[in-house]
């Protein structure tokens, strides 16, 4: 279990960038264990954690009023740093976190907004999971 921490961390840290570099690094003992591909699933929630650090981070840079309605830009830019992602891309996994209920709220393209909700906007991952 100890050779799992760098997926544990990378995962609740959001760094997409290290939970690929621990899944290559780990892939023949995870594959020889049988829990490659559930491991790989854990990426959704490294996304998820993700997208939750760049809405932190923009929100305290914003008025109350609007920190619920955040640019694409910042997620674009973090999605593409951490997993060379393409603008399609990143709005493809944003709008999937949104489809699976790990993130509340819709993305506004006319906008080229991220729309949160007001009330819990990142649940918990026992609430979305089982969709992932």
């Amino acid at each position: 279990m100890h050779s799992l921490a760098g997926l544990v961390v990378a995962t609740a840290a959001g760094d997409v960038r290290r939970f690929n570099e621990e899944l290559v690094r780990q892939e023949a003992q995870l594959i020889a264990l049988g829990t490659y591909l559930v491991t790989e699933k854990l990426k959704v929630v490294a996304y998820r954690n993700l997208a939750r650090h760049v809405f932190e981070h923009q929100s305290e840079k914003l008025e109350a009023m609007q920190k619920f309605k955040q640019d694409f830009a910042p997620y674009e830019c973090a999605f593409r740093w951490q997993d060379d992602c393409s603008e399609d891309e990143t709005l493809c996994l944003l709008a999937h976190l949104i489809y699976i209920g790990a993130v509340k709220g819709y993305l506004s393209d006319q906008r080229r907004k991220v729309v949160y909700s007001k009330e819990n906007p990142f649940p918990e991952s026992s609430t979305w999971a089982s969709k992932a």
